[in-house]
Formats: C-alpha cells, structure tokens, sequence
C-alpha cells in the first residue's frame, strides 16, 4: 500500500510554495504533492472539491530561457517575470521536480537503455526508436537535463514552454488534456485519486521511449518496415501521427510506394484503423494495391516484430528490459483493437 502522509515540515514548505505561487498571479487550489502508484504526482487534497491548477501565458517559461547551473534548473532571464519569480522557480525545480526525482529517474532510463545488447539496440533503430546517439555519457548532466526539456515541454502557438506546477501531473491516456486559453494553460475538475491528464497521442512502445515509463495506450502506430504486396515494394514508414483521425498519406518515391505513420489499432474506435487505412489508399489513387490485404500484411509484420524482440530480450535481466517487454507485450494489445471497418453511409462505429 502507498504511503499518502507527509510529514509536517514537508506540508508547511508546500504550503509556502503554493502562497508564493499564487502572489505571481498563478492558480493552485485543492492540490499536493505525494507519492502514488505513478511515483511522486499530484493529488486533491480534498476529494469532494475540485481542483484548480492554472498558469498564466506570463509564468510560462519560454524553453530557451532556462538553464542548468551548478546542477539546478534556473532562468537565464529573470526580468520578464515578477520579483521573486526566478528564485521561487529554482526552489520548485530543486524541490519538486528536477531535483525530486526527474532526474535519476531520467539518468536510470537512459543509461539503462544504453547498457542493452547491441543486437536489441540495433533491432530498435530499424524499427525506428534508436538509441546510439540518444545519450552520449559525454556531458551527462546537460543530456538528461535536455531530455527533462523533451519530456515536460509544451507548444502555445507555435512557442514551447514548460508549465510550472502542472509539469508535476502525471499521465494517463483515458483523461482529457489540460486546457488552453488565451491567456493560460489549466487544469480543473475534480478527482477521486490522483490528478491525471493525457499528455499526448502515443502507443505503448513510443510512450516509454518518449517518457521512460509504462502505459497500456488504446492506439498502436506501426513500426518501420519493407513489404512486398503484389510485386510492388511498399516501405512503412513508423511513428506517432497526432492527426490519426485523418487520412494518411501513401507517397511514391522512386521505385517504392512510402506508408506514412499508418494508426493500426484503436480501443475505443476500432473499425477506424482499416477504415482510414482503405480512404486514404483511396485517395491516393494507388494501383494494384489491395487496401485490406496490405492492411493485414502491415498488421501482421509488426506482431512478428514485437514476438521477435520479446524472443531476444528472453535472456536480458535488467529492469530495463523488463520495461521493454511489457512495452511489447502492450504494443501487441494495442495492434489487436481492430476489426471490420466502417462503410460511408454509417454514421458512428
């Protein structure tokens, strides 16, 4: 069972932090910060009222304005904000974030990922998540300070940020996202247990590589892969496609046709993936392509994918392999939320 209590002195430095943030103009109601099942997150400090998390566009931090200096994450530039701000930044981050756990856990996942046979790392990078230059070792302090940016980093037209206070929340894919206005980013409802909120559209392979940790995604993309369908030679070309509602693109380049980020599978809408995957062959007035087959030789290559890396990583006892199998093992799940497809008259699945 997690432990929820924290001690006195931890509640009254929360409390301060809190006060001090809302004297900025930042909102902050009914939340703290504790340890749960996702490690440290946030949580309504009463859970039969609604919480309310919102900074306003002037605490948000412009990504290229902070910096890591003697190990702490601080502003380049203060000015922009109100006085104190810089300071109570530093203190947030060495407290609550950077400092509290974000930066062993990232240091643990990256050299974790490093330290896996080179025949896994080399599989990997064929399937488009590669590994050889994601962490050097070289300046390691300032790697996993970048890859603390990539993870907590958000984009208000067309500007990243990070958010202060909401970066504490962690993710899960059945809540909604925060909200943006044109004057913040927010977080509001109410919660039984801890505040969650989905971070972005991903599957359960890329979310540990984008994040470092598990999650049972409802949608699976495919991976990188050549296929021969009816003599023509099709190259998949793997990855997230945050506009997966939407028609995807078959390009022809040279003597090969490229599958551009094609959704293969879908919890909640699962006659859309062969659906989208028929319309946008369609529109893309290809020739001797047969949508269905090719949707399941797509389908089928990359289950043999997953069973092939959970065949190599048999023998490699790390917790990071441990992750990677129960990445694949969820990869192979999400792929399975398919079936039929939806015909143009037909109003919802």
């Amino acid at each position: 069972m997690v432990d929820n209590t924290i001690n006195t002195d931890s509640r009254n430095r929360w409390d301060t932090l809190i006060k001090e943030f809302r004297a900025f103009g930042g909102t902050a109601n009914n939340v703290i910060q504790r340890e749960g099942s996702f490690g440290l997150g946030l949580f309504p400090i009463d859970p039969s009222k609604p919480v309310e998390l919102r900074v306003p566009d002037q605490l948000l931090i412009d990504i290229d304005n902070v910096e890591l200096k003697n190990g702490e994450i601080v502003l380049k530039d203060e000015s922009r904000y109100p006085k104190g701000f810089g300071d109570w930044y530093r203190r947030f981050q060495a407290n609550y974030s950077w400092g509290a756990e974000a930066k062993n856990s990232i240091y643990a996942f990256e050299t974790g990922l490093k330290s896996l046979p080179e025949d896994i790392k080399n599989s990997l990078n064929s399937l488009g998540l590669p590994i050889k230059d994601r962490f050097s070792g070289t300046i390691e302090d300032e790697e996993i300070f970048q890859r603390f940016i990539l993870t907590r980093q958000i984009n208000k037209e067309n500007k990243l940020y990070l958010m202060p206070m909401i970066e504490l929340v962690n993710h899960s894919p059945n809540q909604s996202s925060w909200g943006i206005d044109d004057k913040s980013i927010y977080i509001e409802g109410q919660y039984n247990e801890e505040i969650l909120v989905r971070y972005s559209v991903s599957d359960p392979l890329r979310r540990l590589f984008q994040y470092g940790f598990n999650c049972k995604e409802p949608i699976a993309f495919s991976t990188n892969l050549s296929i021969n369908h009816k003599g023509e030679k099709i190259y998949v070309k793997g990855g997230i496609n945050f506009e997966h509602l939407k028609n995807f693109k078959f390009v022809r380049q040279d003597s090969s046709l490229i599958v551009d980020r094609p959704m293969l599978g879908s919890l909640n809408q699962p006659r859309k993936p062969r659906t989208i995957f028929r319309e946008s062959c369609a529109a893309a007035s290809t020739e001797n392509i047969n949508p269905d087959e090719l949707f399941d030789q797509i389908h089928q290559l990359n289950r043999i994918t997953m069973i092939t890396l959970l065949r190599k990583l048999e023998n490699v006892e790390t917790f990071i392999s441990q992750q990677l199998r129960e990445a694949c093992l969820d990869q192979i799940i999400a792929l399975s939320h398919h079936y039929g497809f939806r015909n143009p008259q037909e109003i919802k699945d």
